[in-house]
């Protein structure tokens, strides 16, 4: 007979109880923040046709110049730098988002031109485009039935 060594006690295993036991917890935290439960990601849509890849990040409170795009090889790199928290700054009680430093990268299949990319900053929405390669769209054409 094998016995299968676990790790931590076997309440933890179950959702219900590790919520209980979490709300009865003299320690528990409100702040998500402070729990490492919040990183800062930008939520990201991706959408493709015949001519454009678009990236769509959704980056409300940041300026357009805290934003940098950058490409290295074939990685496409968005970083955004938030400004420094004031020493004076209110304590939070309750947080669940925070402005901060993000960056995200996005790997450029061979299809994509490196050359051609462009940027949008309006409304908090970030959307960048890169072009397909000429080659890489698909051509159409009339075949004559002879």
């Amino acid at each position: 007979m094998n016995c299968m060594k676990v790790n931590y006690p076997a309440y933890q295993m179950n959702h219900v109880d590790r919520l209980v036991t979490n709300l009865l917890n003299p320690e528990f935290q409100f702040d998500r923040y402070g729990k490492n439960e919040l990183i800062n990601r930008p939520a990201t849509n991706l959408y493709e046709n015949e001519q454009v890849v678009a990236i769509e990040m959704s980056v409300p409170g940041y300026e357009k110049d805290q934003l940098k795009i950058a490409v290295d090889k074939n990685l496409l790199i968005v970083r955004g730098e938030a400004e420094k928290k004031e020493e004076n700054e209110p304590k939070h009680v309750y947080v669940e988002f925070k402005k901060g430093n993000f960056e995200k990268r996005f790997r450029l299949s061979e299809s994509l031109d490196n050359e051609k990319i462009n940027a949008v900053f309006k409304n908090g929405i970030l959307r960048i485009t890169v072009s397909k390669r000429e080659e890489s769209v698909p051509q159409r054409r009339e075949v004559e039935i002879g």
